[in-house]
C-alpha cells in the first residue's frame, strides 16, 4: 500500500531532534520475498511525467522555455488540475527560485490567463536562492516549508547553477548535492525537479558532470526551433518514456502597465501535439559529394536561364550558379570525369547519386534539365517538413518559394512522385 503524502511527511518530521535538525531514519532491511508479493504501482504526480519521491532533470538552452514547463506543472499540481490531458495528484508546490524572480509574477499572470483561474495559494516561491550542496541550507528550506504550513508534493529547483555554491563539473560536488536531496527532500514524499542548462557545445545533453544525469530517475530536454518548443524525455528509469511533445509560445498582454504606461506582456506554452518524427536523411559519401560538385561546375560553365515553364512549376533559384539550369546530359559528362575509372558501373553510380540528390532536395529536374536548389534562399528549410515520396504540399511551399523566385504568379501543383517515375527511365 502506498503511503499518503501526509504519512510520509509525518515520518520525516518525526526524525527531527529537539533542536530542529533532521536526523537520519533508522537503517532497515526488507526481504526480497516481500517485494514480490504484489506489484507496486507508480505513484504519479503528473501521469507519465513526474513520479512522487523521484528526482528529475529538466534542461535546455537559455530562453528555450524550460522554466515555463516547470511553472506550468507546478501550477497544475497545486491546483489539482490536469496538465495537457494528464491527471495530476494535488499537492503543495515549492519553487526555489534562483533567478528571474521578477519574471515569475508575469509568467504566473500568463498562466492565469491560459487556465482561466487564479494562481493557487499553495504554490510558493522563494525570494532568494539556496545553497543546496550544504546540509544547513537544505535544513533552512525544510524549516521554511514547515513554517508556511505547506506540505509539498513537488519541489522545483530553478536553476541548478543558481542554487549550489559548488562546481557543477565536479562529480564530488554533485554527489553532495544529490545526497542532500535524498536526505532532506525525498523523505517528504515530494518529487524534486531540477531545472538546468544544456551543455555549452552539446545541446543534446545537460551541462556539467555526467553524475547529474546518472542520479536522475527521469530527464527531459527542452529545445526550441523558432516558435516551436519541444519537450523530449531523454531518460526514464522505471517507466515507459512519453513521446516528444510540441508546444507553441503564446504571447499574452497582461492587465498591468510598466513605468511608461505601456501594457506588460508574457508568454505561456500552448500544446500543439506529438512531435512528428522526420526520417533521417542519409549523408553524402565522398564520391557523391564529388558528383554533386561536378553539377556545380557544369552549371557554372554551361548553365542557362530556366524556362518560363520551369519557373512557374518550381522554385529554389538563387543567384550566381544557383540561378541556372543545365541539360542532364551535359552534367553527366562532368560527373563521369570524377567517377574513378576503375568503377565497374559508372552509370549506376551516377543514377544512384542523382536519385539521392532528388530525395534530399539538393537538386530538381524537369524536361531534361537539372539545377541545384539554393539552400541559402531558404527553400531547403521550407521543404524539410514535406514528404518527398508523395505529392508536394503546394500551399506551404508556395509561400516559402515566392521569396526566392522572380515569378510572382502562384505555383502550379508539382507531383514529385510522378516526376521521379518518369525520370527513372533516363540513365
Amino acid at each position: 500500500m502506498i503511503a499518503t503524502l501526509d504519512e510520509l511527511q509525518d515520518r520525516y518530521f518525526n526524525h527531527q531532534d529537539s533542536g530542529g535538525a533532521t536526523s537520519k531514519p533508522e537503517f532497515e532491511l526488507v526481504a526480497a520475498s516481500e517485494l514480490t508479493l504484489k506489484p507496486k504501482p507508480i505513484n504519479w504526480l503528473v501521469r507519465n511525467l513526474l513520479e512522487r519521491e523521484s528526482i528529475s532533470l529538466l534542461y535546455g538552452a537559455p530562453a528555450s522555455g524550460k522554466s515555463l514547463f516547470a511553472l506550468d506543472w507546478g501550477f497544475c499540481i497545486a491546483k489539482g488540475m490536469g496538465w495537457e490531458g494528464r491527471p495530476t495528484q494535488q499537492a503543495g508546490v515549492v519553487i526555489i527560485a534562483g533567478e528571474g524572480f521578477a519574471g515569475y509574477a508575469r509568467r504566473l499572470k500568463a498562466l492565469e490567463i491560459k487556465h482561466g483561474i487564479k494562481a493557487p495559494g499553495n504554490l510558493l516561491l522563494s525570494k532568494q536562492s539556496a545553497q543546496l550542496q550544504a546540509p544547513g541550507s537544505c535544513d533552512d528550506v525544510v524549516k521554511a516549508m514547515q513554517k508556511s504550513g505547506i506540505k509539498p508534493g513537488l519541489i522545483i529547483i530553478d536553476t541548478l547553477n543558481r542554487n549550489i555554491d559548488a562546481d557543477e563539473n565536479s562529480s564530488r560536488d554533485i554527489a553532495a548535492f544529490i545526497s542532500n536531496l535524498d536526505q532532506f527532500f525525498k523523505p517528504l514524499g515530494a518529487a524534486v525537479l531540477v531545472v538546468h542548462h544544456s551543455g555549452h557545445n552539446e545541446s543534446g545533453r545537460s551541462r556539467g558532470s555526467s553524475a547529474i544525469r546518472a542520479a536522475m530517475d527521469a530527464e527531459y530536454c527542452v529545445s526550441k526551433d523558432e516558435n516551436t518548443v519541444t519537450l523530449s524525455c531523454t531518460k526514464a528509469k522505471d517507466f515507459e518514456p512519453p513521446e516528444p511533445l510540441d508546444f507553441a509560445l503564446q504571447q499574452v498582454s497582461l492587465d498591468w502597465l510598466d513605468d511608461e504606461m505601456k501594457p506588460l506582456t508574457s508568454v505561456y506554452l500552448e500544446y500543439s501535439g506529438k512531435t512528428i518524427k522526420q526520417p533521417k536523411k542519409p549523408k553524402l559519401s565522398v564520391r557523391e559529394r564529388q558528383i554533386l560538385d561536378s553539377l556545380t561546375d557544369a552549371l557554372r560553365i554551361h548553365g542557362i536561364e530556366p524556362t518560363t515553364e520551369i519557373r512557374q512549376k518550381f522554385g529554389g533559384f538563387g543567384t550566381g550558379t544557383f540561378k541556372n539550369v543545365v541539360p542532364i546530359e551535359q552534367w553527366r559528362e562532368f560527373a563521369f570525369k570524377v567517377i574513378p575509372s576503375d568503377c565497374s558501373q559508372p552509370r549506376v553510380t551516377f543514377k544512384r547519386a542523382r536519385d539521392k540528390f532528388l530525395e534530399r532536395n539538393l537538386t530538381a529536374e524537369h524536361d531534361g534539365y537539372i539545377w541545384r536548389i539554393d539552400a541559402d534562399a531558404g527553400v531547403t528549410k521550407a521543404l524539410q517538413n514535406d514528404s518527398v515520396t508523395g505529392e508536394a504540399n503546394v500551399t506551404a511551399k508556395t509561400t516559402a518559394l515566392h521569396s526566392v523566385t522572380e515569378n510572382k504568379e502562384p505555383l502550379d501543383p508539382m507531383n514529385i512522385k510522378a516526376s521521379r517515375e518518369a525520370l527513372h527511365g533516363v540513365t
